[in-house]
């Protein structure tokens, strides 16, 4: 994967419309340890496959979730073990390709819920992410646009 920026968390009572992160409020000298492996693992998540040219393989198929036309809730279900899986395999493969310390590498990322969204077009979904040195992050993605 191609060296990037890294991105912060928009603060919940910060969030208005479609920002969810941000390049920060202060410079940010380094990001490193857990925070490095959370924004490398969520960059790939939300990046829609196919969306680079030059690195058309990377990414998963979450990203193109945003305005699918799919009604199913099993299937958006499947279709985000499916995006888990492909990223935790393309971040895995980033590790040993980048040397990154054991706070920098994937141990599992899994999913801890899905849940349809009564009021909203979308769902929300918790991701757990474990890195080689047994520290847990919990993210969050929210799809839901208000009806």
């Amino acid at each position: 994967m191609a060296k990037d920026i890294h991105f912060q968390g928009v603060p919940q009572s910060d969030v208005t419309g479609f920002k969810i992160f941000t390049f920060g409020y202060q410079t940010a000298l380094k990001v490193d340890g857990a925070q490095s492996l959370v924004n490398r693992w969520a960059k790939t998540f939300v990046t829609p496959k196919g969306s680079d040219p030059l690195y058309p393989d990377e990414g998963t198929i979450f990203g193109s979730l945003y305005g699918a036309n799919i009604s199913q809730q099993a299937d958006i279900k499947d279709i985000v073990f499916v995006a888990i899986s492909d990223a935790n395999t393309q971040v895995k493969a980033q590790d040993i390709e980048g040397m990154h310390p054991q706070s920098e590498r994937l141990q599992s990322a899994s999913l801890l819920s899905y849940t349809p969204s009564p009021s909203t077009a979308g769902f929300e979904v918790w991701i757990k992410i474990v890195n080689q040195a047994g520290v847990q992050a919990n993210l969050k993605f929210d799809t839901g646009v208000p009806r």
